[in-house]
């Protein structure tokens, strides 16, 4: 079938009806070809969220498309994430008789069609593994544009990080004991979570708390760590055992002061096992506000940084009469407590703009 001998609306459906990774391969023909996906199909093209990247688990070496729900005129619902790529490690030896090459933003690379997941497949021998990732990103950069984001999801400390531009690292892992140490020329983080306790505090020095978005299980001393280090925007802790209700006071009247977590927008900390835990004196110790009761609180709520996982997700809402104001700069935030859960949200808005919003 010859693309170009068609009428362009007759183009336009043919190419609406293709996935995303026949879009890929298809862009490969020319670069008139090329040209004319990125034209006919804006809309799709601009729907797109994230492509992440998994090195590691059992999503290891997929490329994966997030997109937002879209309904064509064909009464077609997009998918909302799709497989666009297989990246694999190969032998020399194991090459493909089926394989055809590309050339990939510069660099030819040996490709194959993954019946499993209906996408293509890039092989690379071990010493071309660099080289091949990045003209692979390279090209979907220019494909499909820079204003989407990029994440490259890590579930081993020990696995490969590439630095590419537009490119988000988070780290996924079960088990973070003595993970910072072994982690020392690790880039900055866009998210990390584990799915066990956090024994041992990251060191003052790591890079670890500049990562914008932390969900974690901790214990008390690695908690109280994060609470005075943290340099990112949201985080959601679970400390696992019991937790002296100072190390939250001190992290709120440091917040006040403008001494810590300046780029923070969202904390939620839940202290396991659940225990009714009386909040009255650290409200009282922390100087908190009261905004009317006869008037409705506004509702705090983010769009989430929690990386590839929170596409479209948002903070949990935070309704609450009790705030604090900074000191450096007079901007607010809602503090919720109710039995083992704190919340604090940060408002960007001073406390007369911020009580304005209920006039």
């Amino acid at each position: 079938m010859k693309l170009s001998k068609y009428p362009s609306l007759v183009q336009k459906e043919i190419l609406e009806n293709m996935t995303y990774s026949d879009l890929f391969l298809l862009s490969f023909v020319s670069k008139n070809t090329k040209k004319l996906i990125k034209s006919s199909q804006t809309t799709r093209l601009r729907s797109i969220g994230r492509i992440v990247y998994y090195n590691g688990g059992t999503r290891d070496g997929m490329a994966n498309i997030s997109v937002k729900p879209i309904l064509h005129h064909t009464n077609r619902v997009e998918k909302a994430n799709e497989f666009i790529l297989k990246m694999v490690e190969c032998k020399e030896d194991a090459k493909n008789n089926d394989s055809f090459q590309l050339n990939v933003a510069g660099k030819l690379i040996d490709f194959g069609i993954c019946g499993r997941y209906n996408c293509p497949v890039a092989s690379f021998l071990s010493i071309d593994k660099e080289s091949v990732i990045g003209s692979i990103h390279n090209y979907f950069l220019d494909f499909f544009g820079d204003s989407i984001e990029y994440y490259w999801v890590v579930s081993d400390y020990k696995l490969f990080i590439p630095r590419l531009q537009n490119l988000s690292v988070c780290l996924s892992i079960g088990n973070m004991v003595d993970i910072a140490d072994r982690f020392p020329s690790s880039p900055v983080l866009n998210h990390i979570e584990n799915s066990f306790p956090m024994n041992n505090p990251f060191s003052p020095q790591s890079k670890f708390y500049q990562a914008d978005s932390l969900l974690l299980i901790l214990n008390v001393k690695s908690l109280l760590a994060i609470l005075e280090q943290f340099q990112g925007r949201q985080a959601s802790l679970t400390c696992t055992n019991s937790f002296d209700i100072r190390g939250l006071t001190e992290f709120v009247n440091r917040w006040k002061s403008g001494e810590a977590c300046q780029k923070l927008e969202y904390l939620k900390v839940i202290i396991l096992p659940t225990t009714e835990i009386s909040w009255t004196e650290m409200l009282n110790a922390i100087g908190v506000k009261q905004i009317d009761e006869t008037k409705t609180p506004p509702t705090h709520v983010l769009p989430r940084v929690r990386g590839w996982r929170c596409f479209g997700q948002k903070t949990d809402p935070i309704i609450s009469h009790t705030y604090v104001v900074r000191e450096t700069d007079n901007h607010v935030a809602s503090i919720s407590v109710h039995r083992e859960i704190f919340s604090f949200g940060v408002w960007n808005k001073t406390e007369e703009e911020f009580l304005a919003m209920m006039d």
